[in-house]
């Protein structure tokens, strides 16, 4: 009898235990509209610009997808799991409502402007869903990335301005998640130049001008900001005290306003390299978490098991 109750037990807790626990976490982010402008002194010697758009997606298995790289202004998709999007329209709905766990990024150049071929547009994208059907660890991560790098050229009186809109997202949360699973939604975005080595002017070598948009006036290396609405560098995490949903979509930039803008200081003669790197992540994290009902049968079970034990006691007694 004593091992029936323990077996029923235990068993009843196992079975309880394969509750439908999910993480979920997804990042995109769009500039657009960007305007880079060099005043007299500054020159982008035509077709300078090297690209690099690049995708990873990876499952709890360890298995990884990476595509593109350098010379891409399109990755190709990245996508691990039974999921049926696959084209740049990025933001499609009903995704985490899919029945398997997937992992999937993309990431493209769309459109640039001539001077220098600098880019107007460019979209990352970065989506995972974790599903675990019995108490377990199940790790996943997925990137997009988008670099821009041109070389221009400064006679010492320039200066270059900085002019975009952007749509930023994220979206993160947990179901039935325990004590060490999150979700987790990354934006990050940068514009920096860097001097020469070879430049001679002082001051013209290194680290110049570094932008963050973070949604605070100032905090900008090399520079003066013009706008500067809300962060595009942050992080979003759901974690089992605050599982959400959690929401980062951010209100105040009106498309075709410019609406974050910057201008570097003057910059000393010499030759530069302008940077843009965009990036979105998603890491997840998830253990199962069993239902309220497993424990409960569980201590029932247990209970059981104590009394019959006690009442045996007596018997003997």
């Amino acid at each position: 009898m004593k091992k029936t109750l323990l077996a029923l037990a235990m068993t009843g807790f196992f079975a309880a235990s394969n509750a439908q626990a999910s993480a979920y976490a997804m990042s995109f982010n769009e500039v657009t509209n960007l305007v880079i402008t060099p005043t007299a002194g500054i020159t982008f010697p035509p077709g300078n610009s090297t690209n690099n758009s690049s995708a990873v997606a990876c499952l709890p298995n360890g298995t990884c997808l990476n595509n593109g790289g350098a010379g891409f202004v399109n990755t190709p998709f990245a996508r691990m799991g039974a999921v049926p999007y696959v084209d740049n329209s990025y933001r499609a709905v009903n995704r985490e409502a899919n029945a398997n766990s997937f992992a999937l990024a993309d990431a493209s150049i769309d459109s640039r402007q001539f001077i220098g071929d600098p880019f107007t547009r460019a979209r990352n994208m970065a989506e995972g869903l974790l599903l675990q059907t019995n108490t377990a660890n199940a790790t996943g991560g997925n990137s997009s990335a988008t670099l821009l790098r041109s070389t221009f050229i400064s006679t010492g009186n320039g200066r270059i301005s900085f002019s975009f809109d952007s749509i930023s997202f994220i979206r993160a949360y947990l179901v039935a998640a325990a004590a060490g699973s999150q979700a987790e939604g990354i934006l990050a975005l940068n514009f920096n130049i860097v001097g020469s080595p070879n430049n001679t002017a002082p001051g013209s070598t290194g680290l110049v001008f570094n932008w963050a948009p973070d949604g605070v006036a100032g905090g900008i290396l090399g520079g003066t900001e013009g706008g500067d609405p809300y962060t595009m560098n942050i992080s979003v995490t759901a974690m089992p005290g605050n599982p959400g949903p959690l929401v980062y979509a951010p209100t105040g930039c009106t498309l075709g306003s410019g609406c974050f803008r910057a201008t570097t200081n003057r910059l000393a003669a010499g030759i530069y390299t302008l940077n843009l790197s965009m990036r979105e992540t998603v890491n997840l994290q998830l253990v199962s978490l069993p239902e309220p009902g497993s424990i409960l049968l569980l201590g029932i079970g247990l209970a059981a098991l104590g009394l019959t034990t006690r009442r045996r006691s007596f018997v003997t007694a």
